[in-house]
Order: structure tokens, then sequence, then C-alpha cells
């Protein structure tokens, strides 16, 4: 009887033992994939700084789009 209790209990801990690796490790490739996610967005970003800083085309495509900023000799025509 003794016998089949302590059995018992080690088969109990046994199996929440491998449920929670099967969790972690669901959990680790999510926050692999993640990681994976925001590293190409890093290295898209880095791509952008570096094009912002050496390319007077981007900065001025850039400063167009998000700033609305014109050339002095530049007329402004609305279209809303």
């Amino acid at each position: 009887m003794i016998m089949l209790a302590t059995f018992a209990v080690c088969v109990t801990v046994t199996m929440r033992t491998h449920a929670g690796m099967r969790g972690a490790e669901q959990k680790l490739g999510i926050m692999n994939a993640d990681v994976e996610k925001i590293r190409d967005t890093n290295a898209s970003l880095k791509q952008e700084v570096e094009r912002l800083r050496k390319d007077p085309r981007a900065i001025e495509a850039a400063a167009r789009a998000r700033l609305n900023m014109v050339h002095p000799n530049e007329v402004v025509v609305s279209l809303k």
C-alpha cells in the first residue's frame, strides 16, 4: 500500500513537471518569435535612420511627408 501511494505521488509529480515544461517551452517559442519581430523592426529602423542621416532626398521626403514642409518658392494648395 505504501509503495502504491509512493508510486502515485511520483507519477503525479512527474506529470505536473512535464506539463509545466510544455507550458514553458510554448512561452519560450512565443517569446523567441516576438524577439525576432523586434529585431527585424530594429534593423528596419536602423536602416531608415542611416538613410535619413546620409541621403538628402530622404531627408526632404521625410520633411515633406511628416512635417508638411515646403520650399520657400512653392505654393501649397490644400485639396481637403
